[in-house]
């Protein structure tokens, strides 16, 4: 997909632009670039060089990738579409298969997103890179299981080694993560539960074709091929328990039907309430999590096929045939081909949250309590353009915060969800300042 009408803009750089990049080379020998966007000429990367025009403007940033004459042309073309001058972005080539390129990339940075997925396959490298040139690190993963090797194996190396590495800061997790925290920060008590429903929507439904590509479809496959495997009980059982909603159930909420979302939501929204009950002493939150149709028939055939896939990726065999065929197991709404423009800038998407819980203040220790939940607090996050749009604002944002509140963030460093790590910066308020970032609101309280 072409960001300029028309497609990539040609042309030659002189002898004269050569010579200006040397020099402003030279200027930042010594020197680290605030942010570099690794994997720039990807599906991912390209949406988030585009957004980063806006995010990025009061930070010294750059790009990276294996081809050094894509990133000039991309960054040719994005300069055209936002009547930018990019030419003098700096560019930094490294491959995922070489580990010295992997080095010298991240030392050329205070924080690097990393945009190459599926981060099974290529993410850890990336990681380790980031640990020893002591250098933040963010990105898109939405493979739970991958983020619980990476938290056993590189947490106290990270620590000791003063890095923070924040994995899922993309649409999957970091809305319903923050989501989780305005609502804490409103609810002038104690929390027990809160149910999320989920749902996305667009200007014109008969528009058809893809909405993401490959890479977010083999991230998916693998993330369910491991949900047996690594999915595990990690807090303590609260009472009184929060009652999950039936396969297909009516909402009480907001006007629609009900399916539990096949997301890896939960997992990582786990792992942000055992942090905060374990270095906190704060309740944990029983967090269930719903995507809403106003169809009924859709909501139940989107949950047959769902359980379809799942089944299919336990099976090597299966397996490949759904890595090697997205467009056909997806009905067209990932492809090789990436999302189209229709696609991505005319859909929208809100989560919302009922909290239940208590007026006063409970410890974590106080795992059952007798009375019922006596307050309800309705809240809301919504934005436009979710999958390419909010998904690489909250990356970038992810990245900023890490770069500006360094003494916010928990300990000295580690691994950590974009709940824990975020929790006590100004997140919100950064997001609220973009197009196509996130909108927080309060829509209702007993």
């Amino acid at each position: 997909m072409s960001f300029v009408s028309g497609g990539y803009c040609s042309g030659s750089t002189s002898e004269e632009s050569n010579i200006q990049k040397h020099h402003r080379w030279r200027d930042i020998i010594g020197r680290r670039l605030d942010i570099i966007i690794f994997g720039a000429t990807g599906c991912a990367g390209r949406f988030t060089v585009l957004e980063a025009v806006k995010v990025l403007r009061s930070y010294s940033w750059g790009i990276a990738g294996r081809n050094k004459q894509k990133m000039e042309l991309l960054l040719q073309e994005i300069g055209i579409r936002c009547r930018k001058n990019l030419k003098d972005t700096p560019i930094v080539t490294a491959n995922l298969k070489h580990k010295r390129s992997l080095y010298s990339l991240a030392r050329k940075c205070r924080v690097l997103i990393n945009c190459c997925g599926p981060y099974e396959a290529y993410g850890q490298n990336v990681i380790k890179a980031c640990i020893l040139a002591k250098t933040h690190y963010v990105d898109l993963c939405t493979e739970s299981h991958f983020m619980d090797t990476i938290h056993y194996k590189f947490d106290e190396l990270a620590k000791r080694k003063g890095v923070y590495l924040v994995m899922g800061c993309g649409l999957q997790s970091l809305p319903a993560e923050i989501g989780i925290n305005f609502m804490k920060n409103n609810f002038k008590g104690t929390i027990n539960s809160i149910d999320a429903y989920v749902e996305f929507w667009t200007k014109n439904p008969w528009v058809l074709g893809s909405v993401a590509n490959n890479n977010v479809w083999t991230s998916f496959i693998l993330a369910n091929r491991n949900m047996r495997r690594f999915r595990r009980k990690l807090l303590p059982k609260m009472y009184p328990q929060a009652p999950r909603m039936n396969i297909l159930s009516e909402s009480d909420v907001i006007k629609g039907f009900c399916v539990p979302a096949p997301t890896v939501d939960q997992d990582i929204i786990d792992r942000s309430q055992l942090y905060y009950w374990e270095e906190k002493n704060e309740r944990p939150i029983q967090y269930n999590s719903y995507l809403t149709f106003s169809n009924p028939a859709i909501a139940f055939l989107l949950l047959c096929w769902y359980f379809l896939i799942l089944i299919l990726t336990q099976f090597a065999c299966t397996r490949r045939l759904l890595l090697n065929w997205p467009r056909l197991f997806s009905f067209g709404i990932f492809s090789s081909d990436g999302p189209m423009e229709e696609n991505v800038d005319e859909t929208f998407f809100r989560i919302t949250f009922k909290a239940k819980g208590w007026d006063k203040n409970m410890k974590s220790i106080q795992h059952i309590f007798p009375a019922s939940p006596d307050k309800i607090l309705v809240g809301r996050v919504s934005g436009a353009c979710p999958f390419y749009g909010i998904a690489c604002v909250c990356l970038l944002v992810s990245a900023v915060t890490i770069f500006n509140e360094h003494s916010k963030l928990p300990h000295r460093g580690g691994v950590y969800t974009p709940g824990a790590a975020f929790g006590h910066t100004k997140i919100i308020n950064e997001l609220k300042k973009y197009e196509h970032g996130l909108f927080f609101e309060i829509i209702g309280t007993n």
